[in-house]
């Protein structure tokens, strides 16, 4: 997802990890100073939550976390952050309420100086800048400043919250919408008769305009409406909208098959068009991937979001190698230099990676099961050359910049030597065709060097620690951190009760080659979606979820819902119910639907 403010951008990644960049004036980046920034920089001091949704006002940013916790930061002037202050803050701060911290929130929205939230039982909260946009009224001075209870109509299900500069937005399960603040002149949520002929599918808020996917009740024609002018655009439906977006003067959707469409201002040349000139009617953007899967509007600018899928096994496995100092790093190698320094390092990676040095070198010497091999080096291998080449055995990149000539020779001479081939073909020529994980899948359910043996259905499996602790947080803690004060009975591995032996390795797969095998059994998809919820490996969490999304229908709409949302799939379990709401009959028919409980069907119906 992307929120973007008037001048800086907010990025979240499928990993739950926050990015920003623009302006930082009031510390709307949230990285703890107030210097602007030209390029995504990771926000640190979230990275031990999980963020689900963000969202972005004129100058400052608020962060939804899978917990149901509230975090904001930048600009406070109006009230706008929740903490019950006016000052700004350059790191995120918890919103502390003693009502809104006990209810789970389920939704954010940000106008330009005001924000609100969606609680699970169907609660409004609002706060921020004083007016009939936060759908309530205090008598104190400072009641705007901490988040309130807004008023909404007895009997309307909110699905979706929205807010922009002048005025909030509610869209209900049964498709209308309700809106307070200067648009309609109320300081209530009341209903838009504007809408009364239309089933609104969509809507979106930002600056001083709102935009509304609709259908006509008779016709069954579809427009896109903005607020203000509500000027009606017709759409030829063949491609289905999954996305719109809007700013104060121009407007996006993006289609099924990828397509991005802007009208509006163009004087920033913000529709991305070769003409300058406004446009009435949405005009195709040409010259854009066909990956891309979201797009957002800010003030000046248009955002596509394409989907670029990144290995970052390399990544992973660097920070085993990097904390030297890590007691509990898995270590049973050590290269000792002329002046006493040593580099540690896994016999399991250099076997994978390059196993004629491992022959040559390492298998040659006395092995002691309870200490740490030591390999003393030859003189002349100075120990900064040697740490390149042993963070490209881990990494499978190299910095060149970084290279004089002195040590590119001997990078190429030591991987010749040792036929480390990908090394020594960027070196020579640039070429760089990944290998790591070919090398790493050998290492998958293999005796060599293995430390941990699993056993699902009566059936072994061979791991490594030093993969598994990198890869997952959930064996990092067993085996490294918190794990080292355990008692040995505590560290055994669990697993949920229906995990098959197939999934297991599968998993074990993906946490070897960061890639998730295909042509798999949908049950098999489904089980490995279960076990990367239950050992935190989100990434692979959403690549089954994208998958599954493929082979669901109206018939297993319900019992997908039900691993989905059980699993914490957001995405998949919204796809499930779009499914299952748009053929009721035939989706409890089934057997999937009386695999649920009484509160499943609940809510699913809901």
């Amino acid at each position: 997802q992307v929120g973007a403010g008037r001048e800086h951008t907010v990025f979240l990644t499928d990993l739950g990890q926050l990015y920003s960049c623009g302006s930082n004036t009031f510390g709307q980046l949230g990285l703890g100073h107030i210097s602007d920034r030209g390029n995504p920089t990771l926000i640190t001091s979230l990275c031990m939550h999980r963020i689900i949704q963000v969202a972005c006002g004129a100058f400052f940013s608020l962060v939804l976390t899978e917990s149901g916790s509230v975090w904001s930061f930048g600009q406070g002037k109006e009230g706008q952050l929740g903490n019950g202050d006016t000052e700004f803050l350059i790191a995120p701060i918890m919103i502390e309420h003693k009502i809104l911290s006990r209810i789970r929130i389920v939704q954010i929205a940000a106008g330009s100086f005001h924000a609100l939230a969606l609680t699970r039982d169907n609660k409004i909260f609002s706060w921020g800048k004083k007016g009939a946009w936060l759908g309530r009224s205090g008598t104190s001075e400072r009641w705007n400043l901490k988040p309130g209870f807004a008023e909404i109509p007895s009997g309307i299900i909110v699905s979706q919250i929205e807010a922009n500069l002048l005025n909030s937005y509610l869209l209900t399960h049964d498709e209308k919408i309700y809106e307070c603040g200067l648009g309609n002149n109320s300081s209530v949520f009341i209903e838009n008769k504007a809408f009364e002929t239309f089933f609104v599918k969509k809507m979106v808020a930002s600056g001083s305009r709102a935009l509304f996917l609709i259908e006509d009740k008779t016709s069954k024609e579809w427009f896109l409406r903005a607020s203000a002018n509500n000027i009606k655009v017709r759409l030829n439906m063949n491609k289905p909208i999954i996305e719109i977006a809007c700013s104060t003067n121009h407007f996006m959707y993006l289609t099924a098959d990828g397509e991005v469409y802007n009208w509006g201002s163009n004087i920033f040349a913000q529709l991305g068009v070769e003409q300058r000139s406004d446009v009435i009617n949405p005009i195709k953007v040409n010259n854009l991937p066909t990956q891309i899967f979201s797009v957002q509007c800010s003030h000046e600018m248009s955002i596509a979001v394409i989907s670029v899928y990144k290995c970052i096994l390399g990544e992973d496995l660097k920070c085993s190698f990097e904390n030297q100092n890590d007691e509990n790093g898995c270590f049973d190698i050590a290269f000792i230099f002329e002046n006493g320094n040593k580099i540690l390092a896994h016999k399991v990676i250099i076997w994978a990676r390059c196993q004629a040095f491992f022959e040559q070198i390492i298998k040659t010497k006395e092995e002691n099961e309870n200490k740490i091999t030591e390999i003393l080096m030859e003189i002349d291998i100075k120990i900064e050359n040697f740490i390149n080449f042993l963070n490209f055995i881990y990494t499978d990149s190299i910095t060149m910049n970084n290279l004089d000539i002195e040590m590119r020779r001997f990078l190429i001479n030591f991987s010749e030597k040792y036929g480390l081939l990908s090394l020594r073909n960027i070196l020579t020529n640039g070429s760089k065709k990944p290998t790591i994980e070919n090398d790493l899948k050998k290492l998958l359910n293999n005796q060599i060097f293995t430390d941990i043996e699993f056993e699902i259905e009566s059936k072994k499996i061979y791991a490594h620690k030093v993969i598994l602790c990198q890869r997952s947080t959930y064996f990092k803690a067993k085996y490294q951190g918190a794990g080292k004060f355990m008692q040995e009975s505590e560290r055994n591995v669990s697993y949920p009760e229906n995990a098959t032996y197939d999934a297991f390795l599968a998993l074990l797969g993906f946490i070897y080659t960061d890639k998730l095998e295909e042509g798999l059994d949908i049950n098999i998809y489904l089980n490995l979606l279960e076990l990367s919820n239950f050992y935190n490996i989100l990434r692979l969490r959403e690549m089954c979820s994208t998958i599954i999304a493929e082979f669901v229908d109206v018939e297993t709409s319900a019992y997908v819902w039900k691993i989905a949302d059980e699993n914490g799939a957001i995405k998949l379990a919204t796809i499930c119910k779009h499914l299952f709401k748009s053929n009721q009959i035939t989706a409890k028919s089934g057997e999937a639907w009386e695999c649920l409980t009484q509160e499943q069907k609940k809510r699913l119906e809901i």
